[in-house]
């Protein structure tokens, strides 16, 4: 009698994380906006772009110099920095935690002489990664005070080299307390357009923030309208391994990118009902706050942005299901015992 009662609670505990597990899974990618802060002192606080509740992961843009025994520097526009310490930065990053949106620091930026960064072997990208980890995501007193965020992004425009050494030994780090690693590769497919192919195909990073923007055989424009862009998404959805989210990278206005601009209006009809049938989407990331926040863009999209609740509510409901079922089902067993 005993054995047969362990097994059904074995039959029935397993029925109930089996249940738990689809529904965490689906809730975890129903789709959200990614937006890059810290380049402009038009972007405003912190606070105040986390309480907009429109972003679900914020990008610290950037640590614009490390590797090859530079001095690591970082630039944050008007923000913070030599002149008032970035460590006031803390209680903004803490607020936007605490309010469930994750925060990132972003490496590189634009291929511009300020912007000196690369690194120069794997012994080297071992070292980023240690100061990385010691000052961004420990807790330990850093360059923002002492933060542990949330996550490290690699926003790489020059350079090919070690990136994803940089990225297996960031990885070494998360093995006890999880972090996250994301890309903001250019749209083109071909491997000798983008910067991070060695990286991206490591399979580490949670998010691949994809720029459809400054670059004309993947971009929308009002002669070849979605379909470049399109059909980039759907290569990149097929090059990305299925445990890696990708985001649809679009400027906030006009004036955020040279070519690649989409009317919202676009973006909600013509593009996201296609890409978010794609199974590995993730949402949509924005350059950048400063824009974004004279344009709202980002208020004209975030209704359309996350996927349909159909499945999650389904799945929801089979859950509370099997948990009614299993709680009446051992409240029996326990009865006659």
């Amino acid at each position: 009698m005993a054995s047969k009662m362990e097994s059904l609670i074995l039959i029935l505990l397993f029925l109930f994380t089996f249940s738990t597990t689809i529904h965490s899974s689906h809730g975890s990618s129903t789709g959200g906006i990614a937006i890059y802060w810290g380049q402009n002192n038009g972007d405003g606080y912190l606070t105040d772009t986390c309480d907009s509740n429109k972003y679900e992961i914020v990008l610290l843009s950037f640590l614009v110099q490390f590797g090859c025994d530079r001095q690591n520097k970082w630039n944050f526009a008007g923000h913070c920095g030599d002149w008032s310490p970035c460590t006031k930065l803390q209680p903004e990053i803490e607020h936007c935690q605490a309010k469930g949106i994750k925060v990132l620091l972003s490496l590189g930026g634009a291929d511009v002489a300020e912007y000196d960064y690369g690194l120069c072997s794997p012994q080297d990208a071992k070292n980023v990664a240690k100061y990385l980890y010691d000052n961004f995501l420990s807790g330990q007193y850093g360059p923002l005070g002492s933060v542990t965020l949330n996550g490290i992004d690699f926003d790489i425009e020059k350079t090919e080299l070690y990136w994803d050494d940089l990225a297996r030994e960031l990885d070494t780090f998360r093995q006890n307390k999880y972090f996250y690693l994301s890309a903001a590769p250019q749209c083109p497919n071909d491997p000798k357009n983008f910067y991070l192919e060695k990286a991206i195909q490591t399979g580490l990073f949670d998010y691949i923030f994809i720029q459809f923007y400054n670059n004309e055989e993947c971009a929308y424009s009002t002669s070849t309208g979605t379909s470049l862009l399109l059909q980039s998404w759907h290569k990149w959805a097929s090059l990305v391994k299925s445990n890696n989210s990708i985001f649809l990278g679009l400027p906030a206005a006009e004036s955020a990118a040279r070519i690649g601009y989409i009317p919202p209006e676009v973006v909600n009809s013509e593009v996201l009902p296609h890409i978010k049938e794609t199974s590995n989407y993730g949402g949509v990331m924005l350059w950048d706050r400063y824009r974004d926040k004279e344009a709202d863009f980002s208020g004209k999209i975030v209704a359309n942005v996350p996927k349909s609740n159909v499945l999650l509510e389904t799945v929801t409901s089979v859950s509370d299901t099997i948990y009614e079922y299993v709680s009446v089902a051992l409240h029996s067993i326990l009865s006659k015992a």
